[in-house]
């Protein structure tokens, strides 16, 4: 299906959440106004061989520990559905599953292993997918919260792409001044900011459909509408708002 479509928009998704939890407003208001759209997450593949026991953990935090995966790309294909995209897998693995070193919570939101093999595999995809796709706006994440699998597709991404905005990684951006944090090291330029008053609903119906996250990332559905909505309206100077940067130093 994707070799014959052409996108205007293009959203990369670390996980299968990002796109809907940060751009998920204005990728719905895209949709509306009949322009394609695509989210391609990247990290979609299921483990392989023994899982070290942070992974272990967060399957049972999950709830999913049959099979996580499988589960997880389900809700990201309701959640695009939902927000009229279509949806691309790059079947790279999660760094809990990826590297030896990803073995902790400090250990995925600190320095990317220089050694991490998504930085050759992700290179290659993206290059093979901006020959496709020539004339698309791509979005990225701007690596707020500093998790390893957003680090690492920020910088591919900016070495990669020519025409690339960058979105506020949520829920890190609305949390401990995290973004402050990222724009001081980035030091990219405001783009635009996205009113998205008409599609907040749909982008909240959107999150909500990670139910295998829901608890780990708020607790509950109540509170990720109430902190998604409190910061969308931080964002706007009236309404709801999704911002995008660009530039800066990878």
């Amino acid at each position: 299906m994707f070799c014959v479509l052409m996108y205007q928009h293009i959203c990369l998704s670390p996980h299968f959440d990002d796109a809907a939890l940060s751009l998920g407003g204005a990728l719905a208001g895209w949709h509306a106004a009949g322009e394609r759209c695509l989210i391609v997450t990247i990290c979609s593949a299921p483990p392989s061989g023994e899982l070290n026991s942070f992974a272990a953990y967060l399957h049972e935090r999950w709830g999913a520990a049959s099979d996580p995966i499988a589960i997880r790309r389900a809700e990201d294909q309701a959640a695009a559905d939902r927000l009229g995209a279509d949806l691309l897998f790059l079947e790279q693995h999660d760094a809990i599953y990826r590297h030896a070193a990803y073995d902790s919570v400090e250990a995925i939101f600190g320095t990317p292993m220089p050694n991490d093999l998504l930085w050759e595999s992700l290179t290659s995809q993206l290059q093979d997918l901006a020959k496709q796709y020539p004339a698309a706006q791509w979005y990225a994440p701007l690596a707020v919260g500093n998790h390893v699998d957003h680090q690492i597709t920020h910088g591919v991404a900016a070495k990669v792409l020519s025409n690339v905005g960058w979105y506020e990684d949520l829920p890190y951006s609305a949390r401990n001044n995290a973004r402050e944090h990222r724009l001081a090291q980035v030091q990219p330029t405001l783009d635009q900011v996205i009113q998205i008053e008409q599609t907040l609903a749909t982008k909240l119906a959107a999150v909500a459909d990670y139910a295998s996250q829901m608890v780990e990332l708020f607790g509950t559905v109540e509170s990720m509408q109430q902190e998604l909505r409190a910061y969308a309206a931080s964002v706007a100077e009236h309404g709801f708002a999704e911002r995008l940067w660009r530039g800066g130093q990878a």
